[in-house]
């Protein structure tokens, strides 16, 4: 059960993880940003192409920006942090839109949610059935720890309670109709975008 809470935390960090990258792109409070999940784009083809296409080039210049200005604060779970994390120096945020728009992605700020969208919509297909399997492995563990005797009521009141929160927050997160299908075709090569981190 305790791999199931693993897998279960992890895959909702993942998706999750994302987030604070779009505070660069549209600068809320910090309570807004908390609360409110970011907009996530309708996947084309194109978009998922210009992002995979970019990014090895913004990687590559992100090693070359850390020589320059040290190591960024980046997430080690989201393979676009990078961008966050040089964009505030005026002669890397022109480096890396002149590489974005290149690949067809009009802003840093596009470029953000288009990653945001690819990856959730890449985990989302990573756990099948368009995200159909973490709500039965959520149902299966809430029903686990229901029936496991040896856990005393009012830790199984506030395991339970923590599933259903996350349950709530993915049902949030879940892609838009269209996004994990567009995402699946190029499963390959984004997963070699999200390993490399």
């Amino acid at each position: 059960m305790i791999v199931l809470l693993r897998r279960l935390t992890f895959a909702l960090a993942t998706v999750t993880a994302s987030f604070g990258l779009l505070s660069l792109a549209a600068p809320q409070p910090a309570s807004a940003q908390t609360q409110q999940l970011p907009a996530q784009v309708q996947l084309t083809p194109e978009l998922v192409e210009g992002f995979i296409g970019s990014y090895p080039e913004l990687d590559a210049l992100g090693q070359q920006l850390e020589a320059k200005y040290g190591q960024a604060d980046v997430d080690p779970e989201d393979p676009s942090s990078v961008v966050a994390g040089y964009a505030q120096y005026a002669d890397a945020r022109a480096q890396m839109e002149g590489i974005i728009q290149n690949h067809g992605i009009a802003s840093i700020q596009d470029w953000v949610q288009v990653a945001y969208s690819v990856m959730l919509a890449y985990s989302f297909a990573e756990r099948g059935e368009g995200g159909g399997s973490v709500d039965s492995e959520m149902a299966e563990a809430i029903d686990q720890i229901k029936n496991d005797k040896s856990i005393p009521k009012e830790q199984k009141d506030q395991l339970i309670g923590m599933l259903e929160q996350q349950m709530a927050q993915i049902s949030q997160l879940r892609p838009p109709a269209g996004n994990i299908e567009v995402v699946a075709q190029y499963a390959d090569q984004i997963k070699q975008i999200a390993d490399s981190e």
